[in-house]
């Protein structure tokens, strides 16, 4: 017999339980925190109309990119979707009757066909919240808020890198750089790539663009301020004195100032974020981990227009979405299984144990031997699987009506009645 060799595609990822686990309570984390600051979840198509994909109001063309165009039968243009907030569009056309703002959140598969490393996959998990139809200032708040929430219950320490769209805008007018939208917004993706590539690829990259050594170093004498946030929003309105740089730095001012209220303690202004989605107007943000690798564990920001170009009413939005994949990264699994009980039982038939099972799964995940091994082997099983409680019952459990219950973390042992178990279990 032909044994077929099965490859993996480079890109994507086999999760076992141990690491599933571990997903799974980042994700429940993430909920349970989304539904307290009042989101509810939706679910969208994974397949999508390339027309929406490619729309102009969307990501840009460098994500684009990245984006797996496919043919259906039909021979009509179809894509997997690269994010999330793009199908929001389409989710609204069939929900116009929403009431406004409008609260969600969505947990799903997106596809990038780009550069495989570390952390960046082909097929990943998303997990996006927006907030649609609110203006600027609280909206913002709240999903910086949620992140501080989320990530001390998850126990890692992190800065949430701040700045304002705009500003960038307004950096590229102090710079003297034609105000063409396609131009700026290939300048900002570039400047975007500071952290990653360093200075002096940006500047390479810069001048392949077209611009020259003045106007290059006029960008830095900016996006490499340094201080604290008060101190960078000074030199801000120092240095830029455009049409609009007043305001839209009292925009970050604002945001710093509410978050004060909020009690936010990881807030970093940062000159040089930029989100390479050219969709954003005002506030973008990224979560980085403190100390650690320089993946972004979450990022997000206001677009007020994406929606409303759409629609053609005004529908401005912010929004955030968490990586479950490089949070995941930098978490170490430690559950081997979600059994909390293993049940053992010796030499009885299915008729007289099968009773006990039903009872205990009314409060506990409960597994139990299939294979009709001995108390030993079963025993090792458990403890391989860290499962915590074991059930050992036979003949004499039954008679007596005191089961043997096995601690597998103190190894010690009592007789119990199964009421008594079930009690000594729910106060552990």
């Amino acid at each position: 017999m032909t044994i077929m060799k099965i490859d993996k595609l480079k890109g994507t990822e086999n999760y076992n339980v141990k690491e599933q686990i571990l997903r799974n309570k980042i994700t429940y984390t993430i909920k349970t925190t989304l539904e307290k600051y009042g989101f509810n979840p939706i679910e969208t198509p994974i397949l999508q109309t390339y027309s929406l994909l490619s729309s102009k109001y969307c990501g840009g063309e460098e994500i684009l990119n990245e984006c797996y165009k496919l043919k259906d039968r039909g021979n009509r243009n179809i894509g997997l979707r690269y994010e999330l907030t793009i199908t929001l569009a389409q989710f609204i056309s069939e929900n116009k009757d929403i009431k406004i703002p409008f609260k969600k959140y969505e947990i799903g598969k997106i596809f990038r066909d780009g550069p495989v490393k570390k952390s960046r996959y082909r097929e990943f998990t998303q997990i996006d919240f927006d907030i649609i139809g609110a203006k600027s200032g609280l909206p913002e708040i709240e999903i910086l808020s949620i992140y501080e929430q989320v990530f001390k219950k998850l126990n890692i320490n992190i800065n949430i890198r701040l700045n304002n769209r705009k500003i960038l805008f307004d950096i590229l007018e102090y710079a003297g750089i034609p105000n063409n939208l396609n131009t700026q917004n290939s300048i900002i993706l570039t400047i975007d790539k500071l952290e990653k590539i360093g200075a002096t690829k940006v500047k390479k990259e810069l001048l392949k663009k077209g611009l020259n050594d003045k106007q290059i170093q006029l960008i830095f004498d900016v996006i490499e301020i340094k201080g604290n946030n008060e101190e960078i929003l000074t030199k801000f309105s120092e240095i830029l004195k455009t049409k609009n740089a007043e305001k839209n730095i009292e925009e970050l001012y604002r945001i710093l100032d509410i978050g004060k209220s909020y009690n936010l303690k990881s807030l970093v202004l940062s000159p040089s974020l930029a989100r390479g989605l050219n969709y954003y107007t005002g506030t973008i943000y990224e979560v980085f981990q403190k100390s650690g690798t320089n993946s972004s564990l979450a990022a997000g920001g206001r677009y007020d227009e994406m929606l409303s170009k759409f629609f053609g009413r005004d529908l401005p939005c912010v929004g955030g979405s968490f990586g479950l994949d490089s949070i995941s990264c930098i978490l170490k699994p430690d559950k081997l299984s979600n059994v909390q009980i293993y049940l053992i039982p010796i030499k009885i038939s299915e008729h007289k144990f099968l009773p006990i099972l039903i009872e205990l799964r009314k409060n506990f995940n409960v597994d139990f031997d299939l294979s009709n091994r001995g108390i030993k082997k079963n025993l090792e099983f458990a403890d391989k699987k860290n499962i915590p409680f074991c059930i050992i019952v036979g003949q004499n459990e039954l008679n007596s009506g005191k089961l043997n219950l096995k601690n597998m973390v103190t190894r010690q042992e009592k007789k119990l009645s199964l009421k008594e178990i079930i009690e000594l279990i729910k106060n552990n």
